[in-house]
């Protein structure tokens, strides 16, 4: 039944006069530009912006609906418990699961891990030393996997935190370009390789320093893919980035929305199709204090920053992470 009350009526225009008087009156005497901080050298941000600062409202990313997924971290010291962990992820609401692991998997211990996964209903991430040193081996399972299974590869979508330009040493680049080529024809909904944006501190100081430094590691990957024969397109189809969502807010949303826009100005001088890159969220290190309580009101407003900026993939931290030794996964 269609709602006959406009709620909004209820709820008349406040001007931004009408909003600064206030703003004044609450902090007698105080100027409300002492409020301004600086994110950094030349950025200044105001805590209060209002709709009339615009002539017309800020555009979508996409015309298209952002269909983020929830991920959950499955550290991989046990297949079994593993399994375990996953599956009482998938009951509880996950639609990706991104397992770490510490060692190359044997191919054993790969099919008890997925045993009573449906590897084509939800996103598989891998990520890890044990996928840094052997990507290769994750894909020749996950075929083995589908084989055993009756399930066509090419309908598994995830990734693999593989990003051998940041290992240290020389990069096989003709060993990536020929995993790419088996894995376009393999596994086409798969992203070989994970960007990792450099860690920030709170307040977004560096913010542009983040943004810089990400922008150039996709380029990177783009020259050098394109000089090992593989295509600029299909090298770019195979990023993703990975980013870490801090505590300013609005700040934390214009960074991730100003990220995406700036790659395509990537693809536009590489004179590729525009295509917004895949993002994978999570939360930056040590922002959740001993409060457990108010961790999860900072829960809410981290995953909600990174929703809005834009991510395509969002994994929150339990409220209580830290309490005991666990590990944090890039």
């Amino acid at each position: 039944m269609a709602l006959q009350n406009d709620f909004f009526s209820d709820f008349p225009p406040v001007s931004k006069d009408e909003w600064l008087q206030q703003i004044a009156r609450d902090l007698k005497g105080k100027r409300p530009e002492e409020l301004d901080w600086e994110a950094e050298p030349g950025l200044k941000v105001s805590p209060f912006v209002h709709a009339d600062d615009f002539t017309e409202p800020p555009l979508a990313l996409s015309d298209e609906p952002n269909d983020w997924k929830i991920a959950e971290d499955i550290p991989v010291t046990d297949a079994v418990q593993g399994n375990r962990q996953a599956l009482e992820a998938l009951e509880g609401g996950a639609e990706d699961l991104e397992f770490h692991f510490s060692g190359p998997p044997g191919a054993a211990d790969f099919q008890h891990l997925m045993a009573g996964i449906y590897p084509d209903y939800i996103g598989l991430h891998f990520t890890g030393p044990g996928v840094a040193a052997n990507p290769g081996a994750i894909l020749s399972h996950l075929e083995q996997l589908c084989a055993s299974g009756g399930v066509p590869s090419r309908r598994l979508r995830g990734s693999l935190g593989y990003d051998p330009a940041s290992a240290g040493g020389i990069a096989d680049w003709r060993y990536l370009a020929d995993l790419l080529e088996f894995a376009k024809e393999k596994f086409p909904g798969f992203r070989l390789v994970t960007l990792q944006a450099p860690a920030g501190g709170e307040g977004a100081a560096g913010v542009s320093h983040i943004l810089a430094d990400l922008l150039r590691q996709g380029d990177w990957y783009l020259q050098k893919l394109s000089g090992r024969g593989v295509s600029a397109a299909d090298a770019a189809g195979t990023l993703q980035f990975s980013w870490q969502t801090g505590q300013s807010y609005f700040l934390e949303i214009a960074a991730l929305r100003a990220f995406k826009l700036l790659w395509l100005n990537v693809l536009n001088a590489w004179e590729l199709p525009l295509q917004l890159p895949y993002v994978a969220a999570r939360f930056r290190p040590g922002v959740y204090t001993g409060e457990l309580y108010g961790n999860m009101i900072r829960a809410t407003t981290l995953a909600m920053s990174a929703v809005l900026g834009g991510a395509d993939r969002l994994t929150v931290l339990p409220y209580d992470a830290g309490r005991e030794a666990q590990a944090t996964y890039p």
